[in-house]
């Protein structure tokens, strides 16, 4: 149950949408996280993109991550031109901590809208170590792109093998938003070898 006026109204504004959900710690926001929301927009014909900001990823340590106001202000500043990029504490306004557990009450609580969840390659490789991962697969359907040098070890990772039949054609991508769970696409784009470990330690 949505509690709080805050989420209800947010959520309330999907109604009718497809909506493409990128979650992240945003260590800061780069421009490679704006480079995959816009090529989210176009190839998956989204209407809106969600930067779901993560209080604290359950799967990174703690140290060298700023503050919440501060990691939310960098990508509110990046995507302050674009304005069907919105940056949301939705997972603070829920209460929820784990990804399937934020995308089982974001598809629980607004029927109407079709959620797509868009990750990079690189958490592909590691996303058999998701907390309820084949959940989430299960939950949404789900878009990656490409990150350099990820491309093989996604493609071959516990988690692509085992939702390999599920798999559509990069071609076929935008009519991603319109298949049930479990569907996904892999999708080969340019590839921006920025990263924000790279950026926060001046190596990028």
């Amino acid at each position: 149950m949505i509690k709080t006026p805050k989420a209800r109204r947010f959520l309330a504004a999907a109604r009718g949408k497809t909506i493409a959900v990128m979650g992240g710690s945003f260590n800061p926001a780069h421009k490679g996280h704006l480079d995959v929301a816009l090529y989210a927009l176009r190839k998956l014909k989204a209407d809106e993109v969600w930067w779901m900001v993560s209080p604290q990823n359950p799967l990174k340590t703690a140290d060298g991550m700023a503050p919440f106001a501060e990691r939310i202000a960098s990508a509110e500043r990046l995507a302050r031109h674009h304005s069907r990029i919105r940056v949301t504490d939705i997972e603070v306004l829920l209460g929820t901590q784990f990804t399937a557990d934020t995308l089982r009450t974001l598809v629980g609580s607004v029927r109407d809208a079709r959620f797509i969840w868009v990750m990079g390659a690189d958490n592909l490789v590691s996303f058999h170590h998701w907390a309820a991962w084949q959940q989430i697969f299960n939950s949404v359907v789900i878009a990656v792109f490409d990150r350099p040098s990820y491309s093989l070890r996604a493609l071959s990772g516990p988690a692509a093998r085992r939702f390999a039949r599920m798999r559509i054609r990069e071609r076929s991508g935008s009519l991603l938003r319109n298949r049930r769970a479990p569907a996904w696409v892999f999708f080969h784009t340019p590839l921006n070898p920025l990263s924000a470990t790279r950026i926060r330690y001046g190596t990028g």
